[in-house]
């Protein structure tokens, strides 16, 4: 399984903290009823919730037995969603074998990280939430010299590729390729020309990434509209401009920053709860195409 950004993010700040034993549960028990850790005692009278584990977000742990005073530092690393593999200096005497590595690997199950000693599984919670550096957004960076010299990104784009419906295939498609397929359903009837146009009508868009950090983005004139019309709305501020047949809809802000281009989109993001950046990196692919649009779209330079 592989992790991206996000995920090692989430995994970072859901084990950093202290965790203590909360129950085990007997795997030959005829319930698998949750023993809670304080009635689960070993024969010199001490139970599992002297056990404690610390993670920090340098990825080191300590683990600490506050009956017997020992502690062991070591070190763990999120191996999966929600899965993650521990390794202590010493202080567990275990045999080098299946029993140690399920020993060592922590499951995420609901609020509680497990982990088995043998036929025992022992479930942990959270007693305090530990510190995990906040990482600066890209809007809160401000760029230096160099980021502010790059213009590479500047100029205006038309709409090379776009989410569009291609026989039964949703997804991003060049506009040769749509206007195709819209051919073969006009000329069997399918649609009309006012679906025709408006399955179109997003490729007419063009987007400008001026000198000043700006984004702009044009839509082109409808048929009928006078130039009085597009004053007024400009007054009223109904539209932000316009100029060779377009109307501007709007502009955001771009920046650089250590090389890359970035862009506001504007969004308000949220994942499981919490908040997302709304800038979004801009990137050519290997076509020579930029990604747009959270990538609903790929525009080519004019």
């Amino acid at each position: 399984m592989t992790l991206d950004a996000q995920d090692l993010r989430r995994g970072l700040k859901y084990i950093v903290g202290t965790w203590q034993v909360d129950y085990i549960v007997n795997a030959f028990s005829s319930d698998l009823a949750h023993i809670p850790a304080s009635e689960f005692k070993s024969d010199d009278g001490r139970d599992f919730t002297a056990i404690n584990f610390t993670f920090f977000e340098d990825h080191s742990v300590v683990m600490t037995d506050t009956a017997g005073g020992k502690e062991e530092k070591g070190s763990w690393e999120q191996t999966g969603w929600g899965e993650y593999h521990y390794t202590l200096n010493a202080f567990f005497d275990l045999p080098d074998d299946s029993f140690r590595r399920n020993a060592e690997t922590l499951s995420q199950q609901d609020d509680h990280l497990v982990f088995s000693l043998g036929f025992l599984a022992i479930a942990m919670k959270k007693i305090a939430d530990g510190v995990v550096t906040e990482e600066p957004d890209i809007g809160d960076v401000a760029p230096d010299e160099a980021d502010l010299a790059l213009d590479g990104i500047v100029g205006t784009y038309e709409v090379a590729a776009a989410m569009s419906l291609v026989g039964d295939d949703f997804g991003v498609h060049g506009k040769d390729e749509v206007v195709a397929d819209l051919d073969r359903r006009k000329a069997a009837g399918e649609i009309d020309d006012d679906e025709y146009n408006e399955s179109l009508s997003g490729f007419g868009a063009r987007i400008e990434f001026t000198a000043d950090h700006k984004v702009l983005e044009w839509m082109p004139i409808p048929a009928g509209v006078s130039e009085d019309e597009i004053k007024a709305a400009v007054e009223e501020g109904e539209i932000a401009g316009y100029k060779d047949g377009y109307f501007c809809m709007g502009e955001k802000e771009w920046k650089a920053l250590d090389g890359r281009y970035y862009y506001n989109s504007g969004e308000e993001r949220e994942l499981f709860g919490e908040a997302q950046s709304p800038w979004d990196e801009l990137a050519f692919d290997g076509d020579g195409l930029l990604p747009f649009g959270g990538g609903m779209m790929k525009l080519r330079k004019i």
